[in-house]
């Protein structure tokens, strides 16, 4: 973070423990229940997160040309590849003869090639088609044109980004993350490696996971069991970036009788720093690691959560491991306390209890990134349902 950015966030700070709101003048808002529950809503949703740069894996897991990783993403097939220079590749993992999945799902080395189980097409691990049985039946068969469908890629805080619409495969990926993500790379994430990762799901509309990240006036009530006491109670300093913003979250061992030194300071060491690239991903920086995160909408109440830990090197001993799992733990511990309230709020939208979520002044992110959504999928979609 560059030194202005950091006496901003300093002075801010100061200024809130004394008493002036970091929100300023911003007006509450509500949230129609309904766009929790409408499955053309959601269908909506799904189709815009397609078309929007994506974390699919940590980019420690392909360390090696030939390295490979066959996943499923939003129920799209995919096959990642670290190529001899040093890039990872992505494509859609079907064959382009008759549609078969050309890699099963899990992970490899040293790949020379990837042959389909139909027919035997065979592809070289950049994607093209390097040769197929009896293809004196294919008369007309444009070889540069029959390799698998490409993706754009791109290698970013320590993970591989991609947008799932192939016909985008000459994106810029790049002008959607910067410049917050060229910030967040100086937070040691210039190669970290991933720890612990895991995927999970939560019965509960992933807007509502969003909605959480967005506001700190839930810490003292919802996390009193685990990290409320470290943080100053309700304040969280939002600054946008496009779509993109940086919350931070203030803890309470930043004194303001007797505050850290001014040109020494270090947001990470006073507060927790999360990183959000619109619409769905987050990280969560810490002093001496990073937490990620990424949500996957499966269904109007159900979201596939996906978590890495980003280290700054693997541990390379039981101990180091045992730190780090520590580490883990609080922070789902946490964060099971988010969702088990997510879960609770999503069981009861359908009641008629409310017609619509209601929103502090300290909690304007959240309908503001209603909004921001809202607008594109209008853009995407010009009868877009409206609710």
């Amino acid at each position: 973070m560059k030194q202005a950015d950091r006496k901003n966030l300093y002075e801010r700070a100061l200024a809130s423990l004394s008493g002036e709101r970091p929100e300023g003048n911003q007006a509450s808002a509500s949230i129609p229940v309904s766009r929790y529950l409408s499955r053309t809503v959601f269908e909506q949703e799904r189709d815009l997160l397609r078309r929007r740069p994506l974390p699919v894996a940590a980019a420690s897991e392909l360390s090696a040309a030939g390295d490979w990783l066959s996943l499923d993403c939003y129920d799209t097939p995919l096959l990642l590849v670290r190529q001899p220079d040093g890039t990872v590749r992505a494509f859609l993992n079907v064959c382009r003869h008759r549609g078969a999945r050309v890699v099963p799902a899990g992970r490899g080395h040293g790949a020379r090639s990837f042959v389909c189980p139909y027919h035997a097409w065979t592809y070289k691990p950049d994607g093209d088609l390097k040769g197929l049985p009896q293809d004196f039946g294919f008369p007309c068969l444009d070889r540069s044109r029959s390799g698998l469908r490409r993706l754009a890629v791109s290698e970013r805080a320590g993970m591989i980004w991609l947008i799932l619409d192939p016909d985008q495969a000459d994106q810029d990926i790049d002008t959607h993350l910067d410049p917050l993500m060229t910030e967040l790379e100086t937070q040691d994430l210039a190669q970290p490696q991933g720890f612990a990762s895991r995927s999970y799901l939560v019965k509960a509309n992933w807007k509502l996971l969003v909605d959480g990240a967005f506001e700190a006036y839930h810490f003292k009530i919802a996390h009193r069991n685990t990290i409320a006491h470290m943080f100053t109670d309700n304040l969280q300093i939002v600054d946008e970036f496009d779509l993109n913003r940086r919350l931070y979250l203030l803890k309470a061992n930043f004194d303001p009788a007797s505050p850290p030194p001014r040109d020494r300071f270090q947001p990470r060491d006073y507060g927790n720093i999360i990183y959000y690239f619109f619409p769905n991903t987050t990280f969560l920086v810490q002093p001496d690691h990073t937490q990620f995160s990424t949500l996957e909408p499966l269904a109007p109440g159900l979201t596939r959560v996906h978590e890495t830990t980003l280290l700054p090197q693997a541990p390379d001993s039981e101990k180091a491991r045992s730190y780090w799992q520590a580490n883990v733990d609080l922070y789902r511990r946490t964060l099971a306390e988010d969702y088990d309230l997510a879960e609770s709020i999503q069981s009861g939208l359908a009641s008629g209890a409310n017609e619509a979520l209601t929103f502090g002044t300290f909690e304007y992110s959240a309908p503001r990134f209603h909004r921001q959504l809202q607008q594109l999928l209008e853009q995407r979609q010009p009868h877009v349902v409206t609710v």
